[in-house]
């Protein structure tokens, strides 16, 4: 096993809209993508995790273009849906990811979970029961892997009143599955289009920047953030120890 930590590479919230020409939030969603691209293949991560919200409108030609930016640093991707994605078309163009479960796959050393939090029509989300009682045993199998849970909401306020009405409904279960199994060392999220950090357990929780646009913290309505579009990168270390800071545009 190689001493080097796998290096993750987090992107959310990308909000790509059929037309290039479209604004979000009176921003290019496309030329903030574009932005990032040349600070991440600097960084050189193995794989790409994608937090949902890919689409702002959950069109075919959105999920393309996001596809071919992301294809272009030639490493592996898996994606979870966000509040704003379509399912069964956002799952043609990324496959990797929890459609039919929990996705399980290998980051490194660590076991990567990828959980749907996402439910249609509604801005907030849920885990469905099942999800969670299918984390729950892989959790109490006999690996102590270090392991990664990635979802779209956030499963603690993060002190954003206008984002956190639209949190995970019912996360008692799974802070407390964080709690009881010292093996969750991180859980990742978007939706909140800004930097957030806390702990449960032995778990780091950690929001993700948007890459299109963010908000200020701790503010009651969205509010700019300056510092413009961000990701996330994560060092899985072997021992358990994840390292995270985040990359900026141009």
């Amino acid at each position: 096993m190689t001493d080097q930590p796998f290096r993750l590479l987090q992107i959310s919230d990308c909000h790509l809209s059929e037309s290039v020409a479209t604004r979000y939030r009176g921003k290019s969603a496309d030329a903030g993508l574009g932005s990032l691209l040349k600070a991440i293949a600097a960084w050189q991560p193995q794989q790409i995790l994608v937090t949902g919200d890919l689409s702002e409108d959950a069109s075919p030609l959105a999920y393309e273009r996001l596809l071919q930016a992301l294809l272009s640093l030639a490493v592996p991707i898996c994606a979870l849906p966000g509040n704003h994605d379509e399912d069964a078309l956002m799952r043609r163009y990324f496959p990797a990811g929890p459609w039919s479960g929990p996705y399980v796959g290998d980051a490194g050393a660590w076991q990567l979970v990828l959980l749907k939090t996402s439910i249609a029509g509604r801005i907030d989300g849920a885990i469905n029961p099942g999800d969670i009682a299918v984390l729950g045993s892989l959790l109490g199998a006999a690996s102590q892997r270090p392991v990664l849970i990635a979802l779209h909401h956030q499963p603690v306020a993060v002190g954003a009143a206008w984002i956190d009405r639209y949190m995970l409904q019912e996360p008692g279960e799974l802070l407390r599955l964080l709690e009881a199994h010292e093996q969750v060392r991180g859980v990742v999220w978007g939706h909140v289009h800004q930097a957030f950090a806390s702990t449960v357990g032995h778990a780091q929780l950690l929001s993700c920047p948007s890459s299109a646009a963010n908000s200020l913290p701790a503010t009651r309505q969205f509010e700019h953030d300056p510092a413009g579009p961000a990701c996330r990168w994560l060092l899985l270390h072997a021992d358990g120890m994840l390292e995270t800071g985040l990359l900026h545009g141009a």
